[in-house]
């Protein structure tokens, strides 16, 4: 097999990755893998800031076999993934890095080394999954982005430099933030960035027509807010794009006209329980996509997205004062970002939204007691439980 050779094109930036906060790369030693060892050593400014991983899964236990493997067995297979993981070393890199072997699942390996590591970005092949690995549970770029609580960059096969035309999917919440971010980061010097925002083709539409202005207009305003906050290099051009419809089948469409090396998103599902998984959006992109994915999984934020205000003052108001107290509250915080949060007893703390803009509060005769911060917060209670809006600085 012919060795890849790396190219000199290297980010403009950089994911500053070190000893102390590597990037995890994954490999079973396959040609699959290939470009994951190429754009690791692209991307990482020593070989030092690389941690080099395989791992082999164990056995699985029959009802009519023994009940344990013999040893020696599997110190046959973790030789057997060590030797193939060197011999794909030798052959890409052409040096002495060693190998780290592990038992277990890939993907759970992989999170939890990267997690106790502290590393800066996990990655992996891409690689191409049949519906039967979809059934077994097989498709180790997307079980990573479940567990993972950093960044995770999916390789193509092929992908030899750093990205030059890069779609990122813009929802406007932190994950679709960060991954903008990162996307800057990984960026060759002389890249076109695309900020996509796909607006749906439901009622919600012209709802937001009616009350706001179109949402056109709306999406756009906030595309350049994201923009506004990338800080972009001078060599780098960015460009918002508004597109209509299904969002995957919107992205994928767009990065192939103009031939993105790379779709980066942030991924997190909707709802108490899905929001802890990954997006159907996120799914159906690693799983059709042509180029390289960078997913921001949800718990990369969460982690981060903890902040402390002052305790409130409360100050009981009649029913009668509160749609007044609401429309000047929202007059005096118009626009400013924050945290969305439910805190319930029965679902634990939730973090609902990041980087949420407000465009307004309202009296709802339903609720029970409203208390407003002195424009750090607002602290909606509702039974045993709240919501809390944290407003940024």
């Amino acid at each position: 097999m012919d060795t890849l050779k790396i190219s000199t094109l290297q980010p403009e930036i950089g994911v500053r990755a070190s000893r102390t906060a590597p990037i995890v790369v994954g490999t079973d030693g396959r040609s699959q893998s290939d470009a994951a060892l190429v754009m690791a050593r692209v991307l990482s400014d020593s070989p030092e800031a690389i941690r080099l991983v395989t791992a082999v899964r164990r056995v699985p236990i029959f009802p009519d076999a023994p009940s344990s493997v013999n040893a020696d067995v599997e110190a046959a297979r973790r030789a057997d993934a060590k030797r193939e993981a060197l011999a794909q070393v030798e052959r890409i890199w052409r040096d002495g890095t060693d190998v780290e072997v592990y038992d277990g699942d890939p993907a759970l390996v992989l999170g939890t080394l990267a997690h106790s590591v502290s590393a800066t970005l996990i990655v992996a092949g891409l690689g191409r999954h049949s519906v039967m690995d979809r059934v077994f549970g097989s498709e180790t770029a997307l079980r990573l982005i479940r567990v993972a609580d950093c960044p995770v960059l999916a390789v193509a096969n092929g992908a030899s430099h750093a990205p030059r035309r890069i779609v990122v999917a813009v929802d406007f919440s932190e994950t679709s933030l960060r991954a903008a971010r990162l996307a800057l980061d990984l960026a060759a010097s002389g890249s076109v960035i695309y900020l996509a925002h796909v607006a749906p083709r439901d009622s919600s539409l012209y709802e937001w027509a009616e009350r706001a202005g179109s949402y056109k207009q709306d999406a756009g305003d906030a595309l350049q807010k994201v923009r506004d906050r990338l800080h972009v290099p001078e060599s780098i051009t960015v460009q918002k794009v508004l597109l209509q419809g299904d969002p995957t089948t919107e992205l994928l469409a767009f990065a192939a006209s103009v031939n993105a090396d790379l779709i980066a998103t942030g991924s997190h599902g909707h709802g108490f329980v899905t929001r802890m998984l990954i997006g159907s959006v996120t799914t159906r992109l690693v799983r059709l996509s042509t180029c390289s994915v960078l997913a921001v999984p949800h718990s990369a934020v969460m982690t981060r997205a903890r902040v402390s205000v002052e305790p409130p003052s409360v100050v009981p108001l009649p029913h009668a004062e509160w749609a007044a107290e609401m429309e000047a509250f929202s007059r005096r915080n118009f626009g400013r970002h924050g945290t969305l949060e439910v805190d319930d007893p029965e679902i634990g703390a939730q973090a609902q939204e990041f980087d949420y803009p407000l465009t307004g509060a309202a009296f709802d005769i339903h609720d029970q007691h409203v208390q407003l911060g002195r424009d750090l917060a607002i602290r909606i209670a509702h039974g045993n439980g709240q919501t809390l809006l944290t407003f940024a600085a």
